[in-house]
C-alpha cells in the first residue's frame, strides 16, 4: 500500500486504498470517487470535515431531524380529530344554533377515553318535558347520538349510549 494512493476511512479514519469500496478494517462503505476527485481540494475538505467528531456529530443530527420530519409528516391517525367530531355533531345535534330546546349553547366535548360529552341546560325545555314524563325531544337527541356513533364506532372510546 506504501506506493499505492491512499484516502481515510470514512467511519474509521485509517489509510485505506483510494479504489476500495469497503473499509478493510471496519467494513464501513466508502463513497465512490472517481480517480481525478481523490485530488479535488473540495472532496478532501468534506472528506477531512466528516472525520472530525464535530462534522460526525452535524451528519447524525442532519439524519435524525430529516428522519424525524418525514417520520412526522407519515405519521398514522386513528381517526378523524377531536374539535372535527365536536364541529359535526354539535351541527348535527343542535344545528349550530345557540338557542336549542336544549338551552342556550348547549356543549360538544370529544375524548379519546371518556367519550363524547354533551352537557345541556339544567332548565331547557327538553330536561323539563322530561321530568314530566314527555320524553319526546330527549328520545330525538338520544335518537340522532345514536344514529351518529355508528360513524365512530371503535374510534371513541367504545361506549354505547343506553
Amino acid at each position: 500500500m506504501s506506493n499505492e494512493k491512499t484516502k481515510s476511512c470514512v467511519m474509521c479514519g485509517k489509510k485505506i486504498p483510494t479504489y476500495s469500496n469497503f473499509c478493510p478494517y471496519c467494513g464501513a462503505k466508502q463513497p465512490w470517487l472517481e480517480e481525478n476527485e481523490t485530488d479535488n481540494p473540495r472532496v478532501e475538505r468534506i472528506l477531512k470535515w466528516y472525520q472530525k467528531p464535530s462534522g460526525r456529530f452535524i451528519s447524525l443530527l442532519v439524519a435524525v431531524l430529516l428522519i424525524f420530519a418525514v417520520g412526522s409528516s407519515c405519521s398514522l391517525q386513528d381517526g378523524p380529530s377531536h374539535s372535527k367530531i365536536e364541529r359535526e355533531l354539535k351541527q348535527y345535534l343542535f344545528n349550530d344554533q345557540k338557542n336549542t330546546v336544549y338551552g342556550k349553547k348547549p356543549s360538544v366535548k370529544v375524548d379519546k377515553n371518556k367519550g363524547i360529552t354533551i352537557k345541556v341546560s339544567k332548565n331547557s325545555k327538553a330536561l323539563n318535558q322530561l321530568k314530566n314524563g314527555k320524553p319526546a325531544k330527549w328520545n330525538i337527541l338520544v335518537k340522532k347520538l345514536r344514529n351518529r356513533s355508528r360513524a365512530f364506532a371503535g374510534v371513541y372510546a367504545n361506549k354505547k349510549i343506553r
